[in-house]
């Protein structure tokens, strides 16, 4: 499986043993017409680029013919198409990033929020890196990551005097990814 593409497979027989060729299409939810993605295919699945489409959801159609073993009057055609499925290429975003003093309340740490915003699909993880160190994973304030729209609000250790650096970065379902950073300072004791 590899990022922005997608692979449908299929199975399929013809009585006499004839050799089949497929045909290929796709169309957007509330499109009417088939567009042809791949014509005259001899085996029995096919990958394509998702990035060529706009996010949202598809069916595809797979069409089955016998004419390569039969005269075009008597060949056969057969279709089915499939069950629906998201298209999703655009990262989530990363609002109002902020860092707060440290206080007390956060053993000394400074508190830390952000909120992620995804189109199409539901926030499924986020991580924060403090001056480029590894990243930890936060969760939401509600504690679960399902739905399209996620704040959090977190605390991150106590930094020494001077400019620091916060980064976030947010996944969607499709393994999609938003980031955002921002520079603060803590001032000298």
């Amino acid at each position: 499986m590899q990022k922005g593409y997608q692979t449908v497979l299929w199975t399929a027989h013809d009585d006499n043993e004839d050799e089949l060729q497929y045909a290929v299409y796709s169309r957007g939810e509330n499109e009417k017409e088939w567009k042809l993605l791949k014509d005259k295919l001899e085996q029995k699945f096919y990958s394509f680029d998702t990035t060529a489409l706009a996010d949202g959801a598809y069916y595809l159609k797979i069409v089955a013919t016998d004419v390569p073993a039969n005269p075009p009057a008597s060949a056969l055609t057969a279709e089915r198409e499939s069950e629906r499925f998201e298209v999703d290429n655009t990262p989530p975003v990363v609002e109002d990033l902020r860092v707060g003093p440290a206080s007390g309340k956060m053993s000394g740490g400074h508190p830390a929020s952000f909120t992620a915003r995804d189109a199409t699909s539901a926030i499924d993880h986020a991580q924060y890196s403090l001056d480029g160190g590894e990243w930890i994973l936060v969760s939401p304030s509600n504690g679960i990551s399902d739905a399209p729209v996620e704040h959090y609000d977190f605390g991150i250790p106590a930094a020494s005097p001077g400019e620091h650096t916060l980064a976030v970065r947010v996944y969607d379902r499709f393994e999609n990814v938003g980031s955002a950073k921002i520079t603060f300072n803590v001032p000298r004791p």
